[in-house]
């Protein structure tokens, strides 16, 4: 967890994966995706299996799998980094991985380019 005085980690949502969380029907699993998503802001890079997973692959290199419930939920959202923030690209059912994976694929290229924070 973070520490006090410690700064956490940005984690934004892909508008279309808004659209994907906002079509989860289980409360719970909602929650549980909501946890994971806190766990990954206050950690970051350190965010280790089972929470996260890197995929692997020339065309997924870039991206990671985040596993509510330490994996056992069926839920999946798929991120990546972009500058100072963790982008959450799309989030379904591990039933349709490979459906997930090519929609997180097709909005990832347009964080190519790192987002950072604004400076006052």
């Amino acid at each position: 967890m973070t520490q006090a005085g410690t700064r956490g980690y940005g984690v934004i949502y892909d508008p279309d994966a808004v659209v994907d969380l906002l079509a989860m029907r289980s409360r719970d699993e909602h929650r549980a995706l909501l946890n994971a998503v806190r766990k990954l802001g206050e950690l970051g890079n350190q965010l280790r299996p089972p929470h996260m997973k890197p995929l692997k692959g020339d065309r997924t290199a870039t991206l990671h799998e985040l596993r509510p419930r330490q994996g056992r939920s069926d839920w999946r959202a798929i991120y990546r980094r972009a500058g100072d923030f963790r982008v959450i690209l799309a989030i379904d059912r591990h039933k349709d991985y490979d459906v997930l994976i090519e929609r997180a694929r097709a909005r990832a290229e347009q964080y190519d380019r790192p987002l950072k924070v604004d400076q006052p």
